[in-house]
């Protein structure tokens, strides 16, 4: 699904440090191929099974080396994790139930396009991660990746237009102010404390995505970035087997 770059309406402030804490993420890890842990995902749904095609030589790391069992063909594995080339996965070998890693190629042998389809959701996530990081909402995101940056929304209106469903939402920034210093009254007393806004972050959705980020917020400018829509099925549909070690 591509969006009209014609509608979105940018008003660019930075996002300084005003934002919850507990949005933040675990910074990626450095270098080329960084592994991309899957338990987000899992937690929203996404499908992370995949049948194996042929029988898997299944490693012990993900840079091959040492085979540590071999998963038989047809069986359902469970997807973990993935880095640019491999995929950790639990499954089932003469072992026993087992988790190690495969490499893609092999896992998805005689399916190029959902192999594609595959490494642009690894690419696209790691620029999600990196905004998560960053505390930098996108064009582009849904409203799951922008709760992980601002986290609740203060108010959500949810309405409909020729083009659908339409949705407008509110984080209000609000911080402390202790008016005992401002006063100089030497009390600790909390009616003298008190909340004030000290920024928002007002965000378009259409059809379920960031279209429109206006951020009003102490700090200097900076560009809001973009990503591209959400990969659908990056591991394919949902197998109707079971999965293994169940």
């Amino acid at each position: 699904m591509k969006l009209s770059r014609k509608r979105i309406l940018l008003a660019v402030l930075a996002l300084p440090a005003l934002l919850p804490h507990t949005a933040l993420a675990a910074e990626p890890p450095a270098g080329n191929n960084p592994v991309l842990e899957l338990a987000i995902q899992a937690n929203e749904g996404m499908n992370l099974r995949i049948v194996a095609p042929d029988n898997l030589p299944l490693y012990v790391g993900r840079r091959a080396g040492r085979v540590l069992d071999v998963l038989p063909a047809k069986q359902t594995l469970t997807v973990l994790a993935m880095d640019r080339y491999g995929l950790r996965v639990r499954g089932r070998g003469k072992n026993g139930l087992l988790t190690g890693w495969v490499g893609q190629k092999k896992a998805f042998t005689g399916d190029d396009k959902q192999l594609v389809k595959l490494r642009a959701f690894y690419e696209r996530q790691l620029k999600i991660e990196k905004h998560v990081v960053e505390k930098r909402p996108a064009i582009g995101m849904n409203l799951p990746e922008l709760k992980r940056i601002l986290g609740k929304p203060t108010n959500h209106m949810v309405g409909t237009s020729e083009e659908g469903r339409t949705e407008s939402l509110t984080w209000i920034i609000k911080q402390k102010v202790d008016i005992n210093e401002l006063l100089a009254t030497g009390t600790d007393d909390d009616i003298l404390k008190m909340e004030v806004e000290v920024g928002r972050v007002e965000v378009s959705l259409a059809h379920g995505l960031a279209a429109a980020i206006n951020m009003n917020l102490d700090g200097g400018g900076t560009d809001i970035p973009t990503v591209i829509p959400p990969i659908e099925q990056p591991f394919g549909p949902a197998p109707k087997g079971p999965i293994a070690g169940n």
